[in-house]
């Protein structure tokens, strides 16, 4: 794995747990811990990286004076950037590169709110990020000036790409920062649908579930399009087919991934 050429300063406003997980990353891409920042109203979260040798913060407040940051990670819910956004600017400088995982909060709602940065990027990561599986997009429109930075910043977490246009954040919210629900409820059924049958409990729990995990890696390590790869399951006549038909059931099952994946994908522009 490439190091990080480390920022000399970088504050994390929110450390739960996507804000956790990227500060995780960071460290086990040799990032000082001394230089990260934690700003955080949790106790509980503050001592374990006062712990761990990281700078921990209640309160804007208690910031030195005149202090600003290489990177701001800003890594709060989206109706809290809304009613406290502002207070930040106390540390931030014209050379900040700030970079919110907030979903639907956009880079022009960013700067009217912090006036000071002049360079904003928007990344939708997913909570595989937590085990470095995790798949992340950015936008900026600044890319060409904070690219390198930004990619470095994720590559510990998983595979990261970029979108041109920032209306595209909201399907990118929709498939891929929502996505690990829909699959853990779909695992959620699996595990439901196994205990039905007269298999003792524990049993059906494992066969559920690490039938899932085996068929995503499969899909990880094969160059087959997934299609393909249900198919090969997919004898004529056979199981798998009874079993998809009755799922399929026309096209209704996958209207409502469409359906889903389009009220996600809307519930992001209501927060823009």
């Amino acid at each position: 794995m490439q190091t990080l050429t480390s920022p000399k300063s970088i504050v994390v406003v929110g450390a739960g747990k996507m804000g956790g997980a990227i500060i995780e990353g960071w460290l086990k891409q040799g990032v000082d811990p001394a230089s990260i920042y934690v700003l955080d109203r949790n106790e509980d979260a503050l001592g374990y990286y006062s712990g761990r040798g990281l700078n921990t913060f209640r309160d804007v407040a208690d910031f030195p004076v005149g202090m600003s940051f290489e990177v701001f990670l800003l890594a709060l819910k989206p109706q809290v950037i809304v009613q406290n956004l502002s207070e930040f600017n106390a540390l931030i400088s014209e050379s900040t590169c700030l970079i919110s995982v907030a979903a639907g909060v956009t880079c022009q709602s960013i700067q009217s709110m912090l006036p000071a940065v002049k360079q904003v990027v928007r990344v939708m990561p997913n909570t595989p990020s937590m085990i470095g599986k995790g798949v992340m997009v950015g936008y900026s429109d600044q890319k060409a000036q904070i690219e390198s930075l930004t990619e470095s910043l994720f590559q510990a977490l998983g595979k990261f790409y970029w979108v041109e246009d920032e209306t595209q954040m909201h399907a990118v919210t929709a498939i891929s920062g929502s996505g690990p629900a829909y699959l853990f409820y779909f695992a959620e059924c699996l595990v439901d649908a196994a205990q039905s049958f007269d298999l003792k409990p524990e049993l059906a729990k494992a066969l559920a579930l690490e039938t899932m995990i085996g068929a995503s890696c499969l899909v990880e390590s094969s160059s087959d399009e997934v299609s393909t790869l249900r198919e090969n399951v997919t004898s004529p006549n056979g199981t798998t087919q009874a079993g998809l038909e009755a799922l399929m059931d026309g096209e209704q099952f996958k209207e409502k991934v469409f359906a889903c994946l389009k009220a996600a994908a809307n519930r992001s522009v209501e927060l823009s």
